[in-house]
């Protein structure tokens, strides 16, 4: 009966730690997204070249594609994390695959950086 209780504490632990990372994704969509434009290095040289419009637009659509994916990794990440969870105290033996479900999640985010790192060396 101990044991059980043990399992339980560290379950609900691996839960939090889920939300925490959603919740540190999110945080980091947002700074991004209301990040002053006057802080990228470059923004004198290539609003000459394109635009000071052309290179506002380009750092709100990164600063979107981040929100939005890591918007959409939370979403993803606080359903696999309660079913997850309750997979695991019925089958301890699935850990490896709740870890490949939440990280399949938090590739979203990834690829949103991705994306907004690629709008921003293009400008």
């Amino acid at each position: 009966m101990n044991s059980f209780k043990v399992k339980i504490e560290r379950l609900k632990t691996l839960n939090t730690g889920l939300r925490v990372a959603a919740l540190i994704l999110v945080l980091l969509g947002i700074i991004v997204l209301v990040t002053p434009f006057s802080l990228f290095g470059a923004e004198e040289e290539v609003s000459q070249v394109v635009g000071e419009k052309a290179t506002a637009w380009a750092f709100l659509a990164a600063g979107f594609s981040i929100a939005v994916a890591v918007l959409g990794a939370g979403i993803a990440l606080s359903k696999i994390g309660p079913a997850a969870m309750a997979a695991l105290a019925e089958k301890p033996e699935i850990m490896g695959t709740a870890i490949l479900f939440a990280g399949l999640a938090e590739g979203l985010a990834i690829w949103g950086l991705i994306v907004a790192i690629l709008i921003l060396v293009k400008v």
